[in-house]
């Protein structure tokens, strides 16, 4: 073997080295997580004004928990489970840590107080436009628990009992 193959073979033993420790890396990362399907109930009247309803994901732990994931900041659709007003949506997160997330709605063609008094209607708290996008209204599940962060921001919290 001359000196170019050699090298040629220690070229591609460092790149398939380095592909292997990437989904050594990669696949380590993933089994750590899991998934949770989040639902919300909205009645059809509320439906047909509209609104596209979706979840944000925050981060995954708490924001005082020394090992909290990074901010995830990542937004889900929720996806209509049948016919008589149920969404949900598959949130995949560090299973040890659970994660923190807010609902909203994106609306259009009508006013918030409208929005805003139809989700409250369907039991949703602490609904308020927010920063962010206009014409989204920001929405607390009543059915998860409620977690203040360390900047006064109410969100959801999920983690598995």
């Amino acid at each position: 073997m001359d000196w170019q193959e050699y090298l040629g073979a220690i070229v591609a033993a460092t790149i398939i080295i380095t592909l292997i420790g990437f989904m050594t890396k990669k696949t380590l990362s993933f089994l750590k997580t899991t998934k949770v399907c989040i639902i919300i109930k909205v009645p059809t009247d509320v439906l047909n004004k509209g609104p596209r309803f979706g979840l944000f994901h925050i981060r995954d732990g708490k924001d005082e928990s020394p090992d909290k994931g990074h901010q995830t900041l990542k937004e889900y659709e929720f996806k209509e489970l049948d016919r008589r007003g149920t969404l949900g949506v598959s949130v995949r997160y560090n299973k040890k840590l659970g994660f923190q997330f807010k609902c909203y709605a994106d609306y259009k063609g009508i006013e918030f107080g409208e929005i805003k008094d139809a989700l409250e209607n369907c039991g949703f708290i602490s609904v308020g436009p927010g920063a962010g996008k206009p014409g989204r209204a920001w929405f607390i599940h009543p059915d998860y628990p409620i977690y203040e962060t360390y900047d006064k921001h109410e969100n959801n919290f999920f983690y598995p009992e």
